[in-house]
């Protein structure tokens, strides 16, 4: 990438270079047993044929008593969140889900931040409550600090500047406990009838408690809190980012939000915002995280020439597909306008892969769209950001994509202000 503000680690730049040697499907001549697959059909044949018969692992509990817990297929649960996801992403789910990511930007207004750290924070923190809701005070700050301690472990792993201590792994790792306790502690109250239900993610694993058993159900929960430790954020971050680098486009959206209300906002997002959608979109193309992806192989695989065996291991890519000369028009280029309606024919069907891909591919999809998109909504009309040094600021590609050196103030606007009671 000839972009001066986009570090690619080694490893990206060999794939690239792979990829323009050898095409898109490729034996690993380092790793005889690992295939990279950078085709997006066969990515997404291999995807659904090696998840096709997903099942859930035997409760911890069953192991240590040495036998097999009923069989629970993971696409089961899966459809019961999905079921619920719609509850989730009305008006009103959304709307709290913005009051409560306002809240944690106004805390840190006019302090000096970490302004990757603030994106973690303020799109993690609200999250939670759509996954499990009706935590007491303490229980959620439990679980909130779960989260954001391996946020912290996996950003001090991959950029050498942010400090871990020695101190931090066996603290997340009783976080982790913790969180693990108030989770059953909450699932197992539902399920008595001692705790209220709740319209959240939890909730369809409750129902779901007497074939998936408590053990599993906990395991359920708890995978979705590990899952908004990684994407969310960094794509908040790199939305941040480009706001601050994409001038006319901030202005573009400037104004249309200035005519859209939050709370508007949150009866349609990209309805209300078209060209906050396109922006957001964009983002997403350019900025896919993970870049890289490794499967095991579960089953034999074969489609083509393609065969794989148990053992064997594929490497995926949805950055590498995002950023295809051969499908996309100018893929380095920043340009959201490629979204719109007349130009549809220049996004190809099945290389766009922000989520990931079915049957994998992430439940909450369209809720982290619209979470972006009020991101998008509070900086263009209640925050401005004052990068403390903008030139060195960059976006870093490597087992992660996120902006480093990243630094600001972010201040209420005047019109914001003056609207304040």
């Amino acid at each position: 990438m000839s972009d001066a503000a986009v570090k690619e680690g080694a490893s990206v730049q060999t794939l690239r270079r792979l990829r323009t040697e050898h095409g898109p499907v490729f034996w690993d001549r380092t790793r005889p047993d690992m295939l990279t697959v950078l085709d997006p059909q066969v990515t997404q044949k291999l995807e659904a044929m090696n998840f096709a018969d997903l099942t859930m692992l035997d409760d911890v509990a069953d192991v240590i008593r040495g036998r097999k817990s009923a069989p629970f297929d993971w696409h089961r649960l899966r459809a019961a969140w999905q079921g619920q996801m719609r509850h989730l992403m009305d008006a009103e789910g959304l709307r709290r889900l913005a009051h409560d990511m306002r809240r944690i930007v106004e805390a840190d207004v006019g302090r000096p931040l970490d302004l990757l750290w603030l994106a973690e924070r303020v799109s993690i923190d609200p999250l939670v409550t759509p996954i499990i809701a009706g935590l007491g005070p303490r229980a959620r700050r439990i679980v909130v600090a779960e989260v954001l301690s391996k946020v912290a472990w996996v950003l001090g792993d991959v950029d050498h500047d942010r400090i871990v201590t020695v101190v931090h792994k066996p603290k997340m790792i009783a976080l982790q406990l913790l969180a693990g306790l108030v989770v059953r502690r909450e699932l197992k109250g539902r399920a008595t009838g001692r705790r209220p239900r709740q319209r959240d993610l939890a909730d369809p694993v409750v129902d779901l408690m007497p074939t998936l058993g408590l053990g599993r159900a906990v395991d359920a929960v708890t995978s979705l809190l590990t899952a908004i430790t990684g994407s969310p954020g960094a794509a908040a971050g790199c939305l941040l980012f480009e706001l601050q680098r994409q001038h006319d486009w901030r202005a573009r959206m400037e104004a249309e939000l200035a005519g859209v209300s939050l709370e508007a906002l949150c009866e349609g997002p990209t309805r209300q915002a078209p060209v906050t959608a396109r922006f957001v979109k964009e983002v997403l193309r350019i900025w896919s995280s993970p870049p890289v992806v490794t499967r095991n192989v579960r089953t034999e695989l074969s489609l083509d020439e393609v065969k794989l065996c148990p053992g064997q291991q594929y490497t995926i890519s949805a950055y590498m597909l995002h950023h295809d000369d051969r499908d996309w028009h100018d893929p380095e280029r920043f340009d959201p306008d490629r979204w719109l309606s007349e130009r549809r024919g220049q996004c190809p069907h099945g290389s766009y892969v922000p989520f990931g891909w079915a049957p994998k591919n992430c439940v909450g999809a369209n809720l982290g769209m619209a979470q972006l998109m009020i991101l998008a909504h509070l900086f263009c009309t209640r925050f401005r950001i004052e990068p403390s040094d903008p030139d060195r600021a960059s976006m870093a590609v490597a087992s992660l994509v996120r902006p480093k050196d990243f630094a600001g103030v972010v201040h209420v606007r005047e019109a914001a202000a003056a609207e304040a009671p």
